[in-house]
């Protein structure tokens, strides 16, 4: 059963894990809460996340349940498969542990795992079409290797990130063809990928768990756009960058795991605000792990450990239902201690 939350309200909430920053998103709201994909008792540990372009369905990874939910745009659930994988010594078909999304607007969806070292191309039921050994094909073929994370762009290029000894981004179109290294993490001097995003235009987003700057854009070149994120109690700092969100205005979201937070940037690098907060209660958020949405008027936000995908509606929506007249009602919840 799903069950939908619907609260308004602007909350300025401190966060737990770091020193409170200055500035926060506002106003915003939360429209909707998902606790309970379809047939199952709950989330148990979101690891990812992703929309499909064309049918605009939210695609929920959970490793804990070895599934993948989908809830639909009016946001109830759809279905839910179990992601399986075989055993690399056994060769038996084992429930896996998906760690990563990404669809095309063809509908074609590919994910890792995190028993798996290559990644698996799925049709909407949940069959495995084929597998990709994007390790193999770029010549990266160490067995401490694993693709994490995954993109794709509008020119059909699919991205994925490769933690182990060796560490990067490594690309192939999504139909096919030869791969290539697009970042090398030792000559970047990235010391620990935690998350990767690809933005529509071919930009590439690699967040950094202990290097600085904590977040670097390349272009579709591979060349440093932009970067921006220290790891100290700064307001504008990251303790675990988990997530990046390319916003349709040009800024960025990107999820701290570890500060309890979705912090918002320019689109050169400068801070601007916040929302959660660290709690259960409506708004707060617990593990933020996965965004999703357009950053201009919502973002979907899943908690890892809070067990549900929150949607916060932005300022530009707010702006359009203050000038029709409609007022949010005030509320603010608790903050967990």
């Amino acid at each position: 059963m799903l069950k939908l939350t619907a609260i308004a309200g602007s909350l300025l909430l401190a966060l737990t894990l770091a020193v409170p920053v200055a500035a926060q998103t506002s106003p915003w709201m939360v429209n909707n809460i998902y606790y309970d994909p379809v047939g199952a008792a709950g989330f148990q540990s979101i690891t990812g996340m992703a929309p499909d372009p064309v049918s605009h369905e939210i695609y929920v990874l959970d490793a804990a349940r070895h599934s993948i939910d989908v809830i639909d745009s009016a946001g109830f659930p759809r279905f839910s498969f179990t992601h399986w994988i075989t055993d690399a010594q056994t060769k038996q078909r084992i429930a896996g542990e998906p760690n990563a999304i990404a669809i095309t607007p063809a509908g074609e969806i590919f994910i890792t795992d995190f028993f798996s070292r290559t990644i698996d191309v799925l049709n909407i039921r949940g069959e495995v079409l084929e597998q990709i050994d994007i390790l193999v094909c770029a010549g990266w073929q160490d067995i401490s290797l694993r693709p994490e994370k995954l993109g794709v762009d509008s020119a059909g290029w699919l991205y994925a990130s490769v933690a182990g000894d060796r560490a990067g981004v490594i690309r192939r179109l999504a139909s096919g063809g030869p791969c290539e290294v697009f970042i090398d993490a030792a000559s970047e001097k990235i010391e620990c990928i935690t998350g990767m995003s690809v933005a529509p235009d071919g930009r590439v987003a690699v967040l950094d768990y202990k290097g600085t700057p904590a977040v670097r854009i390349y272009n579709p070149t591979g060349q440093l756009s932009v970067s921006f994120g220290g790891h100290e109690v700064a307001g504008a700092d990251l303790s675990y960058p988990a997530s990046l969100l390319f916003a349709e205005d040009g800024t960025f979201w990107v999820a701290d795991a570890l500060r309890q937070a979705v912090k918002h940037y320019a689109a050169d690098g400068k801070y601007l605000g916040y929302i959660g907060g660290y709690g259960q209660a409506p708004g707060n958020l617990r593990y933020p792990s996965a965004l999703s949405g357009n950053g201009v008027d919502n973002i979907f936000v899943a908690e890892r450990v809070g067990r549900r995908v929150q949607e916060y509606v932005l300022p530009g929506v707010l702006a359009k239902a203050d000038r029709a007249g409609s007022q949010p009602v005030a509320a603010d919840p608790e903050t967990e201690k």
